[in-house]
């Protein structure tokens, strides 16, 4: 990649990716310059220095080198960032010629994997940083004490921490939302449904009985772009949050080998053979169920706010369901996201100022960054609404989509959290709409039941490449799989559940069951 001279780089794909590591030796001796940082206040370096960081970009970004944050960075830690960006669609062919040679970035920014940084800490590239913490990094120390998992999750088999963690707070981040029409249950006089069977008779009248009072069997009862989240709506009431991976009863399953999953087929096929699970749903982008949702025919669908699939003007329409059972599930429960990631930022060997380029990122752990790295400057891109300082207000340019506004001050749309992401601050925001979406995530209860399907857990190499083999075959099947199955095209009778099930022993479901198991048990012994 090379040392850059331009203030931004946007890698382009043009070729095939070299292999890794080449010329690089293995091992962990690699040796790296603390360089000249002041250990406190601000600027972190009385004379400007030039640090090369390596970052995902996502379609909506401006260039970095002008986004409010990276500007308002340099200007208070006296440190310039020339960035390289890759994009989010190549990012995984991208980041691979980043490694190709010796010449590497002083550090690369998220999205660092903990199967990454295994290989690359083997081979002597990483600088670990577990040492550096208390030195460089008060801010950070703070959040390791708020929340002690930080570092079983980021320490790696070598005993080395190498990453910051990613910390976001925000409650209605942690799990995805479905939503149904509650004017159409008001016309209809139903309730809310609790079961499988009564969200049944709910999408039945739907269909039948004109909700939208429009005088036309035009009502889609319920939608989702190729099942989207809505296979975790629906396999929960089944007694799975998920359909891969999950921890039950104190060791890791693969949900698609049980009856539970073959009951979530059943239903799901009911829902699509008598038209109450829109038939476009394995052909439809996002974009498509917007189209159908701005219609006014959806009853039922996934999403992170009704207003995206929606828009404004129904968006009052509807109301975040609460998880439902079924008769061979009575326990609610709910698709959990993590909150904490272990794959924040890495400094390669190459850096030669390790302890300015720390104390750059531990700014974004500070009490005075919570603000700028979601929403940017106090007074002119986000204002309080009065002197009692309990509600603020993101300063919209007029006709400009608030997201794409954001996207010129922060990494952070697209991407989810870049450090620290304090729910205190996000919470207090006044926009009618995103108000609107933190009542319905609380008025849903789900933060009550969720469920995260397998702790984050740390794998060898070894076991990495046998994962990576085993699911990528697996992953291509299941998706297949359960298209067959749920269209029809493929009974579901026992005959084809058995192949089914053969079909998984035969492409080493039992392998990567053991591997999880013997990675859930070293987590458990941490």
């Amino acid at each position: 990649m090379g040392k850059l001279k331009k203030k931004l780089k946007v890698l382009i794909v043009t070729g095939v990716v070299a292999s890794l590591m080449a010329g690089c030796s293995g091992g962990g001796n690699a040796t790296w310059d603390i360089g000249n940082a002041n250990k406190e206040g601000y600027p972190i370096v009385d004379k400007t220095i030039t640090l090369d960081f390596f970052a995902p970009k996502h379609a909506m970004h401006s260039d970095y080198s002008e986004m409010v944050l990276f500007q308002e960075m340099e200007d208070i830690t006296n440190i310039d960032i020339n960035w390289t960006l890759a994009s989010t669609e190549n990012y995984a062919e991208l980041r691979a010629l980043a490694w190709n040679g010796d010449d590497l970035p002083d550090a690369f920014f998220l999205w660092n994997e903990i199967d990454e940084q295994i290989k690359y800490a083997e081979a002597g590239l990483l600088v670990p940083i577990e040492d550096l913490i208390d030195e460089y990094m008060p801010n950070y120390k703070k959040i390791m004490e708020k929340y002690p998992e930080i570092k079983k999750l980021t320490t790696l088999p070598d005993g080395h921490i190498y990453s910051t963690a990613i910390i976001n707070e925000v409650p209605r981040d942690q799990t995805f939302k479905q939503y149904i029409n509650q004017t159409w249950l008001d016309n209809l006089g139903l309730k809310m449904p609790t079961t499988v069977q009564e969200y049944y008779v709910v999408l039945m009248a739907f269909k039948t009985q004109d909700p939208n009072e429009n005088g036309i069997k035009d009502e889609i009862p319920l939608s989702s772009a190729s099942l989207y989240q809505t296979r975790n709506f629906l396999m929960s009431a089944f007694g799975f949050v998920s359909t891969g991976l999950e921890e039950k009863d104190g060791e890791i399953i693969y949900v698609p080998q049980t009856d539970n999953y073959r009951e979530y087929l059943k239903y799901a096929n009911k829902l699509y053979s008598e038209g109450l699970l829109d038939n476009s749903t394995f052909l439809m982008s996002s974009t498509d169920l917007a189209g159908k949702g701005n219609q006014g025919v959806v009853g039922s669908f996934d999403g992170a706010a009704p207003y995206l699939v929606v828009g404004t003007a129904q968006d009052s329409d509807y109301v975040a369901m609460a998880p439902i059972t079924s008769d061979i599930n009575n326990e609610k429960m709910w698709l959990g996201f993590e909150s904490i990631w272990p794959s924040g930022f890495i400094i390669t060997k190459s850096n030669q100022n390790v302890g300015a380029t720390l104390r750059w990122i531990d700014y974004l752990y500070s009490e005075e960054a919570v603000a700028l790295q979601t929403y940017g400057k106090e007074g002119e891109n986000w204002s309080w609404d009065d002197e009692t300082k309990q509600s603020w207000t993101f300063n919209v340019p007029e006709n400009m989509d608030p997201e794409q506004y954001r996207a010129t001050i922060t990494p952070a749309v697209g991407l989810g959290a870049i450090a620290y992401t304090n729910k205190e601050f996000i919470l207090m925001e006044s926009t009618p709409l995103v108000k609107r979406i933190n009542e319905q995530v609380e008025a849903a209860g789900y933060m009550d039941y969720l469920k995260i399907p397998v702790p984050q857990m740390i794998f060898t190499s070894d076991e990495n490449k046998q994962i990576g083999i085993i699911q990528t075959d697996l992953e291509t099947y299941m998706q297949t799989c359960e298209v067959d199955f749920i269209t029809g095209k493929k009974e579901l009778n026992d005959e084809n559940w058995q192949a089914h099930l053969q079909t998984l022993e035969q492409m080493n479901v039992k392998t990567l069951i053991e591997i999880y198991n013997d990675a859930y048990a070293r987590y458990l012994e941490q």
